[in-house]
């Protein structure tokens, strides 16, 4: 199946998607430079075609958001093609979770079908291919915390500053 990406620059760093015919199969968080773009679609997006007139609606719906509007992700078509049952049920859940609120990985276990199942869901929101529009920065430890966004302390700064866009008080970012 064919493959396309784009990259391009937000207020906050540049993001890579890259898209099937089905839907967008993985975005990234933003990063500082394009090549860090490209390089965090993963393996899969070598081989694909440079194509940004195929993603204006994802573009705009991400120039939309981090104006600090309400975008409307649930319009975008997804391909979660090879994910596994449970992460994509917790997927699911997650883009359930109403803009600008958030849950615990206790409720997206729950609703992803393994009430246990704390660590799994956990594990979703790391292995989420599709992050912001699988909205991961809405799940929150238990305590109300920030916790498990990305790799290091300026990754649990964004996951703030996204939750803060959501609420209204991060149009200034």
């Amino acid at each position: 199946m064919p493959l396309n990406h784009d990259i391009f620059d937000t207020p906050f760093g540049w993001i890579g998607v890259l898209a099937s015919p089905l839907g967008i199969r993985r975005a990234t968080l933003p990063q500082h430079t394009p090549d860090e773009a490209v390089a965090q679609l993963g393996p899969e997006a070598i081989g694909s075609s440079y194509a940004p007139e195929g993603f204006n609606g994802f573009r705009h719906a991400m120039e939309a958001y981090f104006r600090g509007d309400r975008p409307a992700f649930e319009d975008i078509p997804l391909d979660l093609a090879g994910a596994p049952p449970f992460l994509a049920a917790a997927w699911a859940a997650c883009r359930s979770i109403p803009y600008g609120e958030t849950r615990s990985y206790k409720w997206l276990a729950e609703q992803a079908g393994n009430p246990r199942a704390l660590r799994a869901a956990g594990q979703s929101m790391a292995r989420n291919r599709i992050p912001i529009v699988i909205p991961c920065h809405r799940v929150l430890a238990s305590s109300g915390a920030l916790h498990g966004f990305g790799k290091g302390a300026t990754q649990l700064d964004l996951k703030a500053k996204l939750l803060a866009i959501e609420q209204g008080s991060g149009r200034r970012f």
